[in-house]
């Protein structure tokens, strides 16, 4: 395509024409010019044509959500001459808000680096690509277009990296997977580990009375801290998780894109399983809408952790209500042994609250159940806002019956004996992480 000198030379040439009216010379002139003009940039772009220029792209090794990644485009320059270029990197909206553009000159033989940051918008799959590059000709009078790179699938992971006290725990979890930081553990165990005869202090409970019978003197049971127990995580994946998880119109922690519900609950619970697979339990992620939508089984060890994670980072949630008794079924069919049970959710409805309790009740009679209610940012927002119409006064009217039927829903489960955790975005991980641990704590005590 023609470059701005052509037109630039065209509109001194329009200009000579019109002068030509007055002086026929400035005409021909023109003609002449216009002519060489032509000429020359028939010769000039077919030159560009065999211009040798090689572009590679390098990817960072994992794209994050809401985490900022350096994208490396390498031009190498195989003409004597210096080349001028601009690149367009066509991206996907879940990789960028837009396009990534510039313009470089690479020396003669030479090599240059084009980098630049995204943010990945949303999880999943995307494609990134294709990236067009425009040749300037020797003479500058041409821009030759070519499609440098094709579309290339990259995938965007959930959250993986933590600061704070989340940081620390998963830190401490992944030291004592390889056996380098052992974790000090309070209290007494209460995994069995051996017999041996009764001596004087032992705590009555721990009298092991079929062996004392059958050998005719006092042996009591030597405990150890329990290892491989079992955690089912159930992840709502239905209609109230679709909802954006921060009150803020735009979400510092994913640019100018959001973070909603499930992608907070989906972080928090992949950050469960490592600290999980760490202590040797055997964890199963069941994520549920109106069905059994996914299930996997996490045996510990990194390989397994990272099949974890290419499993579920695509989750997405469902326009349907939740099917809170599907949920419990499917997790007493997945472990019929007695194992800790957290389901990640956000009660927004009054009728599907009350089968979630339902569902939670049937689960405490063969499970330890947790559950991680996630606060709704705009129940609380209406709730505490003052209306100016009255449809507003509905509205407030509506999200504080809500909330009080959560408040009713979390004493009734805690009488029953089901631990609640009720917690915003910003702390849900590491809600999920204390509550979970603590059910050992409590157990060893």
């Amino acid at each position: 395509m023609p470059s701005a000198r052509v037109f630039y030379v065209l509109a001194f040439g329009t200009i000579l024409v019109v002068a030509g009216v007055l002086v026929p010379a400035l005409g021909r002139a023109a003609l002449a010019v216009d002519a060489a003009l032509l000429a020359a940039f028939a010769v000039d772009y077919r030159r560009s044509r065999g211009a040798r220029v090689e572009i590679r792209r390098e990817w960072p090794r994992l794209l994050v959500q809401g985490e900022d990644a350096e994208v490396i485009v390498t031009v190498a320059n195989r003409e004597a001459r210096a080349v001028r270029l601009r690149l367009r990197e066509t991206l996907h909206p879940g990789l960028a808000a837009a396009p990534q553009r510039t313009e470089l000159v690479v020396a003669a033989l030479g090599r240059a680096e084009w980098r630049y940051t995204i943010r990945p918008r949303h999880r999943g799959e995307h494609l990134a690509g294709p990236l067009h590059a425009r040749i300037s000709s020797a003479w500058g009078l041409a821009w030759r277009q070519v499609r440098a790179l094709g579309e290339e699938p990259r995938r965007v992971y959930p959250q993986v990296r933590w600061e704070g006290r989340v940081g620390q725990l998963l830190l401490l979890a992944d030291r004592r997977a390889l056996g380098r930081s052992p974790q000090r553990i309070q209290g007494i165990g209460s995994e069995p580990y051996a017999l041996r005869e009764y001596l004087p202090g032992d705590p009555p409970n721990k009298i092991h009375w079929k062996a004392t019978a059958r050998h005719g003197r006092m042996v009591t049971r030597e405990d150890t801290w329990e290892r491989g127990a079992r955690l089912i995580i159930l992840l709502d994946c239905a209609r109230g998780m679709a909802a954006q998880a921060t009150p803020a119109v735009t979400d510092a922690a994913a640019g100018d894109g959001y973070r909603s519900k499930l992608d907070y609950a989906l972080a928090a619970a992949l950050a469960l399983t490592r600290v999980a697979a760490s202590r040797g339990d055997r964890a199963t992620v069941a994520a549920f809408s109106d069905r059994l939508e996914r299930s996997v089984r996490i045996h510990g060890g990194h390989r397994s952790l990272h099949a974890a994670y290419g499993r579920l980072y695509d989750l997405e949630a469902r326009l349907a209500e939740p099917a809170f008794d599907v949920a419990a079924e499917a997790a007493v069919r997945l472990e019929s042994r007695r194992s800790t049970v957290v389901l990640f959710t956000s009660v927004v409805d009054l009728a599907a609250a009350e089968l979630l309790r339902q569902a939670m009740l049937s689960l405490e009679r063969r499970h330890r159940p947790i559950l991680i209610n996630l606060q709704d940012p705009e129940l609380a927002e209406l709730a505490l806002g003052e209306p100016e119409t009255v449809e507003g006064a509905f509205a407030k009217v509506a999200a504080l019956e809500i909330l009080l039927a959560n408040r009713r829903l979390g004493a009734r489960l805690r009488h029953a004996g089901v631990r609640v955790v009720s917690t915003s975005a910003d702390r849900l991980a590491l809600e999920a992480l204390e509550a979970y641990l603590a059910m050992f704590r409590l157990r060893a005590a």
